[in-house]
């Protein structure tokens, strides 16, 4: 699962063209996906129909619904998901990929992409590292509650011990297996012999991590969550000068481990430092309520002047219509028209290009839970 960027986030955001294709489908982190399978074949049959209606001719069709049928086709592609896959098409523009996040089922075709979800899923002061570290490998991850990445470490981290001290670390482990006395207890041979050798040796090779660790991200003060065994845990965090380690690790040994279940138990560790953010922007709407709106005209109309800071928007709510930027003039409709798009997702948008953050809340969460959407302005 790659982790969002706002360079690309943005390009999506400003993207005008007809025929833009946005679709969300629930799908399963492991197991089968038959059903999300079938939701796909739905909202797809649902959108060739949308298309035709728009103009699209029968023989243009197939630029747009070919890729997605072949995604259909692809059984080991069906294999690998998470919680949700989103797809967007385009005349130039083919994305599809899949996110931690859940979502509801969803698809649109319009002049622009749908990205309220993936706004969301975007927040700066959420992100976070993961360094999965133990003898033998070791890997770095920079991550949000929704995603990671991995980090090129090649240049900066050791592979493993055995780059730090030599490849006699491994015979020695080998010979330590094959060498027994009758109690059954191991004998070392040869290069540092004993138990304190081994842990001068696991100690230099811990120094070089962390040496490498620091040059690649210890200008930053995000958390780094550390998941190996305890004592090599222990190791790490008194030889390191990263300031921001999280006073637990996700213990256990992570050499064959899937990285997506190594994610979802470092966002299970960090949960209040990942609420954190969420939770001071609604103290705020509280504190200033002189400096919120809930109006969606004038929403809309702030949202466009970049004076959002922070908007809270309803879950599973699309207000349709069209914004007529220059003249002022806005429109609403309670059904879906041909030529409309969510005005909900048009100052997400906005308000996420110049700056500001977006939320998608359940009712009970909103600061005003009457209404679609909050907002806290700059001014």
């Amino acid at each position: 699962m790659t982790l969002l960027e706002k360079e690309k986030l943005d390009k999506l955001a400003v993207k005008k063209q007809d025929f833009c294709i946005s679709i969300y489908i629930p799908t399963h982190q492991s197991g089968e996906n038959k059903d999300s399978l079938i939701r796909l074949k739905n909202q797809l049959s649902r959108i060739e129909d949308s298309l035709l209606e728009l103009g699209v001719k029968s023989s243009e069709l197939q630029h747009y619904t070919d890729p997605i049928y072949r995604l259909l086709q692809d059984s080991s592609f069906w294999r690998h998901l998470s919680k949700t896959l989103v797809i967007l098409k385009s005349q130039d523009t083919f994305i599809c990929q899949p996110f931690s996040f859940e979502t509801r089922e969803f698809s649109m075709v319009s002049d622009r992409f749908y990205l309220l979800p993936l706004l969301d899923a975007y927040h700066p002061n959420e992100d976070f590292y993961i360094l999965q570290l133990s003898l033998n490998q070791n890997q770095l991850f920079h991550a949000n509650p929704h995603g990671y990445t991995q980090i090129e470490t090649d240049e900066y981290l050791p592979q493993n011990i055995e780059t730090v001290i030599g490849s006699d670390v491994r015979q020695k482990s080998l010979q330590y297996r094959s060498g027994q006395t009758q109690s059954g207890h191991g004998l070392y041979h040869g290069k540092g012999e004993g138990k304190e050798d081994k842990e001068k040796e696991i100690i230099k090779y811990l120094q070089a991590v962390s040496d490498g660790v620091n040059q690649l991200i210890g200008n930053s003060d995000r958390p780094l969550v550390i998941a190996s065994v305890e004592h090599i845990y222990a190791h790490f965090k008194q030889l390191s000068d990263y300031k921001a380690i999280f006073p637990k690790c996700v213990a256990g040994n992570y050499d064959n481990g899937n990285s997506a279940q190594l994610h979802a138990k470092a966002c299970s560790l960090l949960k209040s430092y990942l609420d954190q953010n969420r939770t001071n922007r609604k103290k705020q709407y509280a504190e200033i309520s002189q400096q919120t709106t809930t109006d969606l005209n004038e929403l809309l109309l702030a949202a466009s002047g970049g004076r959002i800071a922070t908007l809270f928007i309803k879950k599973g709510v699309n207000t349709w219509g069209f914004f007529d930027v220059e003249n002022g003039i806005i429109k609403v409709h309670e059904e879906k028209e041909p030529l409309d798009y969510c005005l909900l997702d048009d100052a997400a948008k906005s308000t996420f290009r110049q700056g500001g953050q977006v939320f998608i809340e359940q009712e009970d969460e909103l600061p005003v839970t009457t209404v679609a959407a909050n907002a806290v302005l700059r001014y």
